[in-house]
């Protein structure tokens, strides 16, 4: 395996990555849990499915509607919120804004 890794490493000439992550400073939202959303400023929310898991901004992805976690959303039930609370979206330009009710 060593043997392939030095292989690899040589035909790359130093742009072989040491360490891989999916998370990058230009993406708005991955890895930014519970952060503001430097579009509108919407706390960006995460979903999660078994060792999966998925950030997204409420306010410009899916204006404004909260998608299910499906562990907490079982456990909630009724509970679960719909939409972001009020106040927790400042809406954009381009339809973005949330529903008001």
């Amino acid at each position: 395996m060593e043997r392939w890794i030095e292989r690899l490493r040589a035909e790359a000439r130093g742009a072989f990555p040491e360490k891989v992550t999916a998370f990058r400073a230009e993406m708005a939202v991955h890895g930014r849990f519970g952060s503001a959303c430097p579009d509108c400023g919407t706390a960006i929310e995460r979903i999660v499915y078994a060792d999966n898991e998925c950030d997204y901004c409420p306010g410009c992805q899916t204006n404004g509607r909260i998608l299910a976690d499906r562990a907490l959303s079982r456990l909630l039930k009724d509970d679960w919120p719909r939409k972001a609370p009020p106040g927790q979206t400042k809406g954009r330009s381009g339809g973005g804004e949330r529903d008001s009710g």
